[in-house]
């Protein structure tokens, strides 16, 4: 939900998120007050509570995972949040008119 609200280019379109009855009302507060007052992305905000939770989680002893796989958990989300930073670079950056002009001009001819 979160990750496509970003990259979306039409405003109306809304996007379910599947599970929201997982978090508590504080949790779910918290998101909301962080992209409304704070003007964080709720994306990174959400990446980093799980990344917290987890190292939090592996200090206590719940999590019993070799250091080699968790390293690699922490690698494999830091590069859904790079290609999602691409992917909202490449829908923020228009195409420039005189070109897309230029364009269907050559094509034509």
């Amino acid at each position: 939900g979160s990750a496509l609200e970003e990259i979306k280019s039409n405003s109306l379109v809304s996007y379910e998120v599947f599970d929201i009855y997982g978090l508590d009302n504080a949790t779910l507060r918290y998101l909301q007050d962080s992209k409304d007052q704070s003007g964080f992305n709720r994306v990174q905000v959400i990446l980093h509570m799980i990344q917290v939770l987890m190292t939090y989680n592996l200090d206590n002893g719940v999590l019993k995972i070799p250091p080699p796989i968790l390293s690699r958990v922490y690698q494999t989300f830091s590069r859904g949040l790079v290609n999602l930073l691409n992917a909202r670079k490449i829908s923020d950056t228009h195409f420039p008119f005189p070109f897309a002009q230029v364009i269907t001009l050559l094509l034509l001819f």
